[in-house]
């Protein structure tokens, strides 16, 4: 039996005459033109296939691209692109798959050496971030990092400022305790001036202003890493508890949406969050600061070829110039 192969190169070959004669021959006009269209394109779609049926094992299959390619090459370059393909194939053959030297292992982690630690020029922020986590450094070194902590805002520094009470250092932790407290007992003490002011108010009245400050501070005790646990849970539960008892009342509150769908988002509920989120939107939440949290959920859905069409508004952003190395990842 005569392999496919065989035949569907001497057909290849056989049309690819066949168009050549068409176009040669003595008669001209459009139709001697389409004879050769339509016998040039049997070549090319005998070579196509050709090409992927001697196409090596050892080799990861040719895609859909890759065939449509060949095809329009040996269509609009007659002899010349069924030769270039031939010879591609013919040096393929020839290739031998790379011998599988197995598990090449791993290398072991690099040790931490912390007297080099004050050396370092470049990375402050990595740099305090080894003082507090490097168990053999020098306690005055841990110290002063602490200090530095205290300085900046605690939506970045409270999860270190969380992890240090639990060092063995009591210093370190009084610092950190007392940075935290500090800033608990500023929020708190505001949350019980309105809850004060609402147990005073007359019955059936409906103080949303009121309701959408609780809400507001108790975000600020989760934007600021200042609970965990069960207080966090709790927390979350009474911002979305004012959260519902202003927007029953007025549903056009867009920041109210903003605050539910970053407590879903924290929930893991991505469809919820996202539509709380487009919810803001539609009552025109700044853009500057509801786009990244959309293409956050759309990341974490999965859903990678929305990243680039959300954060698309805000390449020409200034007002937060950290998101910039967010859109050079993201944004051609």
């Amino acid at each position: 039996m005569i392999p496919v192969t065989i035949i569907l190169g001497f057909l290849a070959f056989l049309f690819q005459g066949m168009a050549i004669h068409a176009l040669m021959g003595p008669q001209a006009g459009v139709e001697v033109l389409l004879g050769f269209f339509f016998w040039q394109a049997c070549a090319s779609l005998l070579t196509t296939l050709f090409y992927a049926v001697l196409w090596p094992a050892f080799f990861a299959l040719p895609s859909r691209a890759s065939l449509l390619h060949v095809f329009l090459t040996c269509q609009f370059l007659p002899v010349a692109g069924a030769l270039l393909f031939l010879t591609e194939m013919a040096v393929h053959r020839f290739l031998k798959p790379l011998p599988d030297h197995g598990y090449l292992g791993a290398a072991d982690t690099p040790e931490f050496n912390h007297h080099l630690l004050n050396r370092i020029t470049h990375g402050v922020g990595s740099r305090l971030l080894a003082k507090l986590t490097t168990t053999e450094a020098p306690l005055a070194s841990k110290l002063s990092a602490v200090v530095t902590l205290r300085s900046m805002p605690l939506r970045y520094s409270g999860q270190m400022l969380s992890d240090l009470l639990a060092d063995s250092s009591d210093e370190v932790r009084l610092l950190a305790y007392g940075t935290m407290d500090k800033a608990e007992k500023e929020v708190m003490k505001q949350v019980y001036e309105i809850h004060h002011q609402l147990a005073a108010l007359p019955a059936g009245q409906h103080p949303l202003q009121l309701w959408m400050r609780m809400a507001q501070l108790y975000w600020e005790l989760i934007y600021q890493n200042l609970v965990t646990g069960e207080v966090r849970q709790h927390t979350l539960t009474q911002i979305a508890h004012f959260a519902h008892q202003v927007l029953d009342l007025s549903p056009e509150e867009a920041e109210m949406w903003f605050l539910l769908g970053r407590c879903a988002l924290l929930h893991q509920d991505y469809g919820l969050a996202e539509n709380h989120f487009l919810r803001a939107q539609q009552l025109n939440y700044p853009q500057d600061r509801l786009l990244p949290w959309l293409a956050e959920v759309a990341f974490l859905k999965g859903e990678l070829h929305r990243v680039p069409l959300l954060l698309k508004g805000l390449r020409n952003s200034a007002r937060m110039p950290q998101l910039q190395p967010l859109l050079r990842y993201w944004l051609p």
